[in-house]
């Protein structure tokens, strides 16, 4: 009769397998929350620095964390590194216009005061120093063109990493042949809604520009002012930061090594040393040993031959 026999075992430890596709994914929402409480907060707004360059710093800072120490996945890197380096690439023109200042073009003039107290003139505001309005305070504005426009189109726009929103837009007949336009707005909040624009929870600092007449156009930096946190989009961009930080931390400190047992014979003609550790790539364990690949090892021809000597000389 043959007995199976058994190999000794060691316990060894695996390292887990990379997962860049998720700290990429993790890194660019923590970049773009960022983001957001940046802009909602008025220190900067929301151009190709912090919509693209910012997210895809943090995107690769996460596949960094979740693959080192950990065995390779080629083609979720791949996929990972194609996403943040053009990000990273286009972001990195923002700092073209890092300097940027508001202009205004065609011969047009334009004057503005609001009820916070600020020296910033509209047209030479800048993202550093950006032309400060109360959203409940009161706004005054004149703007003066060169030659009358008649019966003209304009436009509004707010630019949003790099690419511009449209805002706003009519037509003005001008019948009487003014070129001056202006007004006098006492509450710029309830102004907006009576033209039909939102901005109860819009704060913090933007690029806005606008055309008209194909005559004048231009641009400045304006910022709402706002209380920390005050809008529901900040408090969520904040919540959305945090959470995301703890599951990338998890993910980056939990199940780097797991326990495997293999046949010591095997884990010497794989490498492998006392103490040593195993990848996930080094390749399939061997199959028949205890505890790895199902079940015990057969024994070997020879050791069948002893067995049948042993079972003959008890008969």
């Amino acid at each position: 009769m043959t007995e199976e026999q058994t190999v000794p075992t060691e316990t060894r430890a695996r390292a887990a397998k990379a997962r860049p596709m998720t700290g990429a994914i993790l890194g660019i929402i923590i970049g773009l929350a960022v983001a957001v409480i940046l802009q909602q907060q008025g220190v900067w707004p929301l151009d190709k620095l912090t919509v693209f360059l910012l997210p895809a710093a943090t995107g690769i800072i996460g596949i960094v964390m979740t693959s080192v120490g950990r065995s390779g996945a080629p083609a979720s890197m791949t996929i990972a590194l194609i996403i943040t380096i053009p990000m990273a690439a286009w972001g990195a023109t923002g700092f073209t216009t890092l300097r940027e200042v508001g202009q205004l073009n065609g011969g047009c003039q334009v004057q503005a005061q609001t009820s916070v107290p600020d020296t910033t003139i509209v047209i030479d505001s800048s993202k550093q120093d950006p032309f400060l309005i109360d959203p409940n305070g009161s706004l005054i504005w004149s703007a003066t063109s060169p030659v009358v426009f008649m019966d003209y189109d304009w436009d509004l726009w707010v630019e949003i990493g790099g690419f511009q929103v449209p805002l706003d837009s009519g037509h003005e007949g001008n019948e009487g042949g003014s070129q001056v336009n202006g007004g006098d707005v006492p509450n710029v909040t309830q102004y907006a809604q009576a033209r039909g624009i939102d901005i109860s929870q819009l704060r913090g600092v933007y690029k806005v520009g606008g055309q008209a007449a194909d005559t004048c156009a231009g641009f400045g930096f304006v910022e709402l002012i706002a209380d920390p946190l005050e809008t529901a989009a900040s408090k969520i961009a904040l919540a959305v930061a945090i959470l995301a930080t703890i599951i990338l931390l998890l993910v980056t400190l939990t199940g780097r090594r797991r326990p495997v047992d293999l046949p010591i014979d095997s884990a010497d003609s794989n490498g492998v040393g006392a103490g040593g550790d195993l990848d996930e790539a080094d390749g399939q364990m061997p199959t028949g040993a205890a505890g790895v690949g199902g079940g015990a090892v057969p024994a070997s021809p020879t050791d069948e031959g002893d067995q049948e000597e042993d079972d003959n000389d008890n008969d």
